[in-house]
């Protein structure tokens, strides 16, 4: 009920925020009373903020934010990995992990989730002389921190969990577990 609660309330919030700074003037100049003005607003500045992030000046003034975030200590160390995180899971299909595994490591008997960024890079399966993997593992709370291990084939299990499960997983230090039963 808790997130439930508060993803509620912090909706209401929003839109009583945004209803106050705008319907006094908004109902001054049109002489009378838009009820859901609040609503109509948030939807319209959402679909605003859309239109400019699409189109060349949106671009640039994204550009010229991210810029100005590089430089607060705070915001720079909470925008980026997030930013780096989504672009990760919801990027396309070049760059998205694509599956969660198994592996052991670091040491045998102790197992990790990971993900499989890619399988059959040429020169390193030529070199060890089998299939590999390259997995990357997240670390916990962080998860865009983490390192990429390159394993055999044979010694990854591939799960049936869906990436968002995982990470979700690997944020909350293992208490978020995935819905038994239900596969991503």
């Amino acid at each position: 009920m808790i997130p439930l609660i508060i993803t509620i309330y912090s909706i209401l919030w929003m839109l009583n925020k945004v209803d106050s700074i705008f319907r006094r003037p908004i109902e001054e100049l049109l002489g009378f009373t838009i009820y859901g003005l609040g609503i109509i607003i948030t939807v319209g500045m959402i679909l605003l903020a859309g239109v400019i992030a699409t189109n060349y000046a949106g671009h640039r003034l994204f550009g010229a934010t991210e810029y100005f975030f590089k430089k607060i200590p705070v915001v720079r160390s909470i925008y980026f990995p997030v930013k780096q995180l989504t672009q990760t899971v919801y990027g396309n299909v070049n760059t998205a992990f694509r599956k969660v595994v198994l592996v052991k490591y670091p040491a045998p008997g102790v197992h990790t989730i990971g993900f499989v960024t890619s399988t059959g890079v040429r020169d390193i399966e030529d070199k060890v002389g089998k299939g590999m993997v390259c997995v990357f593992i997240p670390t916990t709370p962080n998860p865009t921190s983490g390192m990429l291990v390159m394993i055999p084939n044979e010694d990854v299990t591939v799960l049936d969990m869906c990436v968002e499960d995982a990470i979700k997983l690997v944020v909350s230090g293992g208490i978020a577990k995935p819905p038994d039963g239900k596969p991503g």
